[in-house]
């Protein structure tokens, strides 16, 4: 579809006719239509979930559970959150509060999340200059004070098919502001899904959804009458609608820097994703599981993620450095290849695969390359994402465990590009002779999301976390983005937000958000269902695809 400059300025002037009656509505009147929303996902969440499969060639194969996870189960939790945050104007609760961390505990709050991410923690970290009366006082954003209306313009990400909804939620809630949802063309497929999901939004005039080009996209972030943006993709694309060109090294180095917008931009950029292997004693077990971690991490979604493992972070010289690496490779060949479904992806994998320094690890009959390389030198995807089902190795020397961590966590905050999110992977991560050095990860590491012993990517998961990039990134060296989205405590200065778990969750089977769990598919599907209704008939599913 191609639109009309006429046709979005009559969308923008639908929208701010109702953008100042939708700012005036009550929490409880905003409670209520999120509360829609959540039915009309239920009458389409089978639908949104296989239109994105079908499209990702992955319909009726466990991982059609990633688009279920990705879609409608992440849309369900994270607004039934929003909703509760709404009408809900208790006090955060003293006993989640760690005085030492200046932390609160966000997560799981109830048996189902206990079962369903079994030892997934979450905590979301604040500035040492804040105080718990602080942290408590300081979130609501629209719900605690007043905002002039406004035309938010959402730019959707093409991957996974929740987060442009995500980002709508959160600019409807925290900015009380009528959206212009404009999807990216890889995923504009998810039109019709969006009109009825957002249906009671779309009928009041709140909400417009639309596809087009890049030059429909670049019409509307100019328009005079969209007051804010919000953008998930590529530094690339913040960088053409602020300044009009990619920014050059020394665009990045100076203190100002002339634009072309200067409309208020939030953003979601993604990263060079970190995983950091603490050195420890690990058994063949150990290795084995640890390696399907990391290969989940590189191939959900084909690698097609913001937050995908892009270098695995290696001690130098450990005894276990080969065998993990041996191992990474090898579930990398026994994960079935997916459809290389992103424009330019297999070409730039077919270029790489020409390079004699990276390896391919699956079969020539594939047509999807999983490849690999060590990182001896600077290399170039150290500054950028490379967007595929590619894998890097790099190797830090070290004398002791606490010089790793200090060298490792030098390395990703200053030579990899971003700052969204990092995994670290640490044995016995909170005894005595390792708990100073879990904190220092969590402590040290300017990112986003720092993980404890789990792919970074489930505090996308998470509602209540906040996910973007480390705050302090310049206008002209975005890096992972300003501001955040999710948030749904409505947290006004959150600084970073940490998952936790055991270094292993089971010896028995992997996580079902494992890309070598075989019953994803059925798990996430019912899990979904049961999130919306919590019916018994949905919770014995649920309970019966856990088990058989």
């Amino acid at each position: 579809m191609s639109l009309t400059k006429l046709e979005i300025d009559r969308y923008i002037t639908t929208l701010r006719t109702k953008s100042k009656e939708f700012n005036t509505i009550s929490n409880v009147q905003l409670a209520s239509m999120l509360e829609e929303t959540i039915s009309n996902i239920n009458e389409v969440a089978y639908f949104w979930a296989t239109i994105c499969s079908d499209n990702k060639g992955t319909t009726k194969t466990p991982a059609e559970g990633e688009e279920w996870a990705g879609g409608p189960y992440a849309a369900v939790l994270a607004t039934q959150y929003y909703r509760d945050s709404l009408i809900d104007d208790t006090d955060l609760k003293v006993s989640k509060y760690n005085e030492n961390e200046n932390s609160y505990k966000v997560f799981p709050n109830n048996i189902i999340e206990k079962l369903s991410f079994p030892y997934i923690n979450a905590k979301v970290y604040f500035n040492k200059s804040m105080s718990f009366d602080d942290i408590n006082q300081y979130r609501g954003f629209s719900k605690r004070y007043d905002i002039d209306p406004s035309i938010t313009l959402v730019l959707g990400a093409g991957n996974y098919s929740s987060i442009p909804y995500l980002d709508v939620m959160y600019h409807l809630v925290t900015r009380r502001s009528v959206i212009l949802l404009k999807l990216n063309p890889v995923n504009d497929y998810l039109k019709p899904v969006f009109e009825k999901v957002f249906e009671h939004f779309i009928e009041r005039g709140y909400i417009i959804v639309t596809t087009g080009s890049i030059d429909e996209s670049k019409y509307m972030s100019k328009h005079p009458g969209v007051n804010h943006i919000h953008l998930t993709g590529s530094d690339k694309t913040y960088e053409d609608i602020v300044y009009g060109r990619e920014l050059s090294d020394s665009d990045k180095k100076v203190k100002h820097l002339r634009k072309i917008n200067n409309k208020t931009i939030t953003s979601e950029l993604g990263n060079v994703t970190p995983i950091i292997i603490h050195p420890g004693k690990w058994s063949t077990s150990d290795i084995k599981y640890q390696a399907r971690k990391i290969v989940t991490g590189k191939l959900n979604n084909n690698g097609f993620n913001c937050i995908s493992a892009q270098v695995v972070v290696l001690p130098d010289g450990w005894g276990h450095t080969e065998t993990l690496i041996k191992y990474i490779k090898y579930y990398m060949n026994k994960v079935k290849e997916r459809k290389a479904y992103y424009p330019e992806s297999i070409e730039r994998l077919q270029k790489l695969e020409k390079d004699k320094a990276y390896e391919r690890v699956n079969s020539l009959k594939c047509t999807t390359p999983h490849l690999t390389r060590e990182i001896k030198a600077y290399n170039k995807y150290e500054l950028d994402e490379v967007w595929s089902s590619t894998l890097y190795f790099k190797r830090i020397e070290y004398k002791n465990a606490e010089d790793f961590a200090n060298n490792a966590t030098k390395y990703c905050n200053n030579d990899l590009w971003g700052n969204l999110g990092v995994t670290v992977i640490i044995k016995d991560q909170n005894k005595k002779f390792n708990q100073h050095i879990t904190d220092f990860y969590i402590d040290k590491l300017n990112y986003g999301t720092v993980a404890i012993n789990e792919w970074a990517a489930m505090g996308y998961i998470i509602p209540q976390l906040p996910w973007g990039g480390f705050p302090g990134n310049k206008d002209n060296d975005i890096q992972s983005g300003q501001s955040i989205v999710h948030n749904s405590m409505l947290f006004e200065s959150p600084l970073k937000g940490l998952v936790y778990t055991k270094f292993r969750i089971s010896r028995l089977i992997d996580p079902p958000w494992f890309i070598t769990n075989k019953k994803s598919r059925r798990l996430f599907k019912n899990l979904t269902y049961y999130q919306i209704n919590n019916s018994p008939i949905n919770f014995l599913k649920l309970a019966f695809s856990a088990l058989i």
